[in-house]
C-alpha cells in the first residue's frame, strides 16, 4: 500500500541507483528517502542518481566505511 512518510534502502549502490527512479511513487509528498549501505567509492554516484530524480539531499552521514544519504 502506501504512500509512506519514509522509505529506507539499506543495500548496495547497484540497487539504490535504479531504485531512486521509482522511490517517489512510494513516498508521501514531502517524504524522506534514506539510502544507506554505500561505500565511499560509490557515494558520489549514488548522490548524483538521487539528485537527478529531484531529491534534495539534506545530510550525508558516515560511520566507519559506510555512508548514508538522507533526502527529501
Amino acid at each position: 500500500s502506501g504512500p509512506y512518510d519514509i522509505v529506507v534502502a539499506n543495500i548496495v549502490a547497484d540497487v539504490i541507483i535504479p531504485l531512486a527512479k521509482d522511490v517517489r511513487r512510494y513516498l508521501k509528498t514531502g517524504g524522506t528517502f534514506i539510502a544507506s549501505g554505500i561505500i565511499e567509492m560509490r557515494i558520489d554516484e549514488v548522490k548524483e542518481a538521487i539528485e537527478k530524480e529531484g531529491f534534495e539531499i539534506l545530510e550525508i552521514k558516515k560511520e566507519n566505511d559506510w555512508y548514508c544519504i538522507i533526502s527529501k
